[in-house]
């Protein structure tokens, strides 16, 4: 590991340290700036005022925004969180408990999305002037209209109900049982990563399409490959690079959508805790639950970062002359 990239890893994490430290402060202040009593939106509107009172004793609500706020980090930082007023349970522990589904669902989706896009996009581009590649164009085009809730159901209905290969719902443990794990996860999986596989596939077709006019490519194929083995070999490393980038930017969607997904396929992750939090009006589960979606995107946004330093290793040259600059 040289220099270079040790430089960009302590970068991205001292990026990462001073995105998870504004996230936080926003989250907290955001959820308080809304207006309203965060006693009375967990007890709701007709509460007693005693209980009302005993509950802001009890979640600290009394005290300063600061001395809240730094409570609140230091439940991070030593797992004490509190207990759900209304489900009683401890909110740490339910929440580490919920991580694991929804980061095999998001990272499978983002993994999945990254390696379809690259072999789509790469054969719309080679056969751009060609019908199939108009075809496969226009399917991306429709595949980034399509929400995945829907995406979903389609799926359950035919894979599901009518040919009974997959589950339609459900989650197992990989660490449990990693084959029922897998067959679980490929109908959540397709249907989160379908739009941004669309999306990402026209960026690669694009992107294609400019690479295989290069020098690099034609001196491939004078040394004996053919078009396609040439533009694989020597194009699609150059092609991922603006794929990375707009994956960093498609996140937050993929983040968001696995709400969704994980509420039609009842996978007890983040996603399906923070829709039972918001009917609850469990307004510090939903905040603890927002830090902590928040940090994903932080940490694989941080991963992607490090990918496209190695895809291109320029990037530290550039930034290190933009420094001296």
């Amino acid at each position: 590991m040289n220099a270079r990239f040790l430089s960009l890893i302590g970068r991205g994490l001292a990026s990462l340290a001073v995105s998870a430290l504004v996230g936080s402060l926003l989250v907290f202040a955001m959820l308080r700036l809304l207006g309203g009593d965060v006693a009375l939106i967990i007890l709701g509107q007709d509460a007693k005022p005693d209980a009302a009172d005993a509950l802001r004793i009890e979640l600290g609500l009394n005290n300063p925004w600061h001395v809240q706020y730094v409570d609140w980090m230091r439940g991070f930082l030593t797992g004490n969180l509190g207990r759900s007023y209304s489900g009683g349970y401890d909110i740490f522990g339910q929440i580490a408990a919920r991580l694991g589904p929804t980061l095999f669902l998001a990272i499978g989706s983002l993994l999945v999305s990254l390696l379809l896009a690259l072999l789509i996009g790469t054969y719309s581009a080679i056969h751009s002037r060609r019908l199939r590649g108009a075809v496969v164009d226009v399917g991306a085009q429709v595949g980034t209209a399509i929400p995945a809730f829907w995406i979903g159901l389609v799926l359950i209905y035919l894979f599901s109900v009518t040919l009974g290969w997959l589950p339609a719902g459900g989650y197992v443990s990989p660490v449990t049982d990693p084959w029922k794990s897998f067959l679980g996860l490929i109908l959540p999986i397709a249907s989160l990563s379908a739009g941004s596989t669309a999306l990402l596939a026209r960026f690669v077709r694009s992107s294609m399409i400019d690479i295989m006019e290069e020098d690099y490519i034609r001196t491939g194929m004078g040394k004996g490959l053919t078009f396609p083995q040439a533009l694989f070999r020597h194009g699609l490393r150059n092609a991922a690079i603006p794929v990375v980038t707009v994956s960093a930017l498609q996140l937050g969607n993929l983040l968001a959508g696995t709400i969704v997904v994980e509420n039609i396929f009842v996978i007890p992750g983040l996603g399906r805790l923070l829709m039972v939090a918001v009917y609850g009006r469990e307004v510090m589960v939903v905040q603890s639950l927002v830090f902590i979606i928040l940090l994903i995107i932080l940490v694989m946004n941080f991963c992607l970062d490090l990918a496209y330093g190695l895809l291109d290793p320029r990037i530290g040259d550039r930034r290190k002359g933009g420094a001296h600059g």
